[in-house]
């Protein structure tokens, strides 16, 4: 709930709510908390009412709640939905592949409907309920020797690791450092920074607010020579914790900040009793951290031969020379990168 509210404060402008509720017996089975907003398929494509999670798709990630073994209600309900044609397109991404993911993307509702997805995210999970020297002796040599590397070139610099997961005044400027730190790294050049967008910003505000109440989140900014130089944000759900962002200035690359942040991170939910930490990304170091991995898709699902089929259609066909274009921005991005400093 603390998530869907602190969306709604940042991104629910225009927004209609869509919850719907699923009951057998007196009993909640299923929910979908969803909404339909007008807004375009792509930027500057043209607009269309789409159904989709009470977040947004920059902040985070998403789950169908359904009892087990009752999944097939939250696809019912999703058909529900969709028939009362009060939107073009349902959009739910990124869902996590389970048991309800699987009922919802095989929702074809005779062939009124069309279902599209596609893999967006590999996470890495790594599992921890046996303590910290047991998880980190699973690691390969090669890790447990990178991760001694950076912690000793951060031993000859002047550093300090602050920690919030408490509301306070402290606690408050340590998100602020964080939320600025993401607004000067690489990804603010791509547009995937948390720090720079006005709405993306009150979003974590928000989701901090929230849930710092409640002791479930958790800031980890790590300061070299006085300067804010990695951060990583943290939630926690269900025995495990889900680290939503990590960033570092690039200008401290020769001290890998982000693997010493990444460690932290576990090194924090083990302290807090959690026993697996989700990474939500895969990268060729995080990938040394997991005991396992799960996936996160983009599901889209409208109506067979609609509006909404063929814009998905055109789109789906223009994919590969998009991708390509983000690639060639990306490479370029990366590489000034390279130079900082």
């Amino acid at each position: 709930m603390d998530w869907i509210l602190s969306w709604s404060s940042a991104f629910g402008e225009g927004a209609a709510p869509r919850i719907g509720c699923a009951w057998r017996d007196g009993q909640l089975t299923a929910a979908l908390p969803l909404g339909v907003k007008r807004e375009p398929l792509w930027r500057g494509g043209p607009q269309m009412r789409k159904l989709s999670m009470l977040c947004s798709d920059r902040a985070g990630f998403h789950d169908v709640l359904a009892v087990p073994g009752q999944e097939t209600d939250a696809a019912a309900l999703l058909e529900e939905m969709l028939a009362a044609r009060d939107c073009d397109i349902a959009d739910l991404t990124p869902m996590r592949a389970a048991a309800a993911f699987a009922r919802i993307s095989g929702t074809e509702g005779g062939s009124r409907f069309r279902t599209r997805q596609r893999q967006e995210i590999r996470a890495v999970v790594c599992r921890h309920d046996d303590g910290l020297e047991a998880c980190l002796a699973r690691r390969s040599r090669k890790f447990r020797s990178s991760l001694r590397a950076g912690r000793r070139a951060l031993q000859q610099r002047e550093h300090e690791m602050l920690t919030a997961d408490s509301p306070g005044a402290a606690a408050d400027r340590i998100l602020e450092a964080a939320l600025a730190l993401s607004a000067r790294t690489w990804k603010a050049r791509l547009g995937t920074d948390i720090g720079t967008g006005k709405r993306t910003r009150l979003f974590f505000q928000e989701l901090w607010r929230r849930m710092s109440a409640s002791g479930t989140m958790a800031v980890h900014l790590l300061i070299i020579d006085g300067r804010p130089a990695a951060s990583s944000l943290c939630v926690e759900a269900g025995g495990t914790s889900y680290g939503l962002v990590l960033d570092f200035d690039e200008t401290y690359g020769k001290i890998s900040p982000g693997r010493i942040m990444a460690w932290r991170g576990i090194e924090a939910a083990i302290e807090r009793g959690l026993k697996t930490s989700n990474t939500l990304r895969s990268t060729p170091f995080l990938d040394r951290l997991g005991d396992e991995f799960e996936t996160f898709h983009r599901l889209r699902v409208c109506r067979r031969y609609g509006w909404g089929d063929l814009l998905l259609t055109t789109q789906d066909l223009l994919r590969p020379v998009g991708k390509r274009a983000r690639k060639l921005k990306q490479l370029r991005t990366r590489k000034r990168s390279a130079f900082v400093g």
